[in-house]
């Protein structure tokens, strides 16, 4: 196995493993649901109909996914040579806050996407508002890393990000089974495409976990 194949590995499995440790903090800590945001009487959040309350989804969605994927893979960027300790913590604290945002922005959309919708479709309207918000928060932490690290921004986590956020629908559909398998194929995938757009060592070069 290549140095590279090794290490893709060793992300997705660190991601498919930070994925089930936040489904289950999700599941089995309950924070309480925040206030939904409502403008001029108009619901920017979840809202199945017009005589349901606005609603969202609860704290620990907020908290939990971006802080465990963080706390893992800061120590693991570092180890990996992609920036330093003071560096690694930043980037814990920049997947919390990059996972909130993805949040905040995913509950926000159902509501107002399904307005635009010609047709009542729960799973669409949270497939489509999981795909933004997948984008966003991939493209934040994406920012952060560069940042940190002190190189440009890559692409490839904010297409993956955006692309298993169309998964979202599967923890309505399926509950607490369902956010298991989002938050672990999820982090996994957004894990393996961190290594995929890393610099790859030159021929002869091993990186310091090679």
């Amino acid at each position: 196995m290549t140095a590279f194949a090794r290490r893709l590995a060793i992300f997705a499995g660190c991601g498919v493993l930070t994925g089930a440790a936040a489904a289950s903090l999700c599941s089995l800590l309950r924070l309480g649901e925040p206030a939904a945001i409502e403008i001029a009487g108009y619901c920017i959040g979840i809202m199945p109909s017009s005589y349901s309350r606005c609603g969202t989804v609860d704290s620990a969605f907020y908290l939990f996914p971006g802080l465990v994927f963080g706390v893992v893979f800061g120590p693991l960027l570092r180890l990996h040579g992609v920036f330093g300790t003071a560096a690694a913590a930043g980037y814990a604290a920049a997947a919390m806050l990059a996972n909130a945002a993805a949040v905040v922005v995913c509950t926000g959309l159902q509501h107002p996407i399904d307005d635009l919708l010609p047709f009542d479709n729960p799973v669409l309207d949270m497939a489509v508002a999981g795909v933004i918000g997948g984008g966003l928060g991939g493209f934040l932490l994406g920012l952060a890393q560069a940042g940190l690290a002190a190189a440009w921004p890559r692409l490839l986590p904010v297409a993956v990000g955006a692309g298993l956020g169309a998964l979202t629908p599967t923890m309505l559909m399926f509950e607490s089974p369902g956010a298991f398998a989002f938050y672990m194929i999820w982090q996994g995938g957004y894990a393996a495409a961190i290594v995929a757009a890393l610099p790859r060592p030159a021929p002869g070069v091993t990186s310091p976990t090679a």
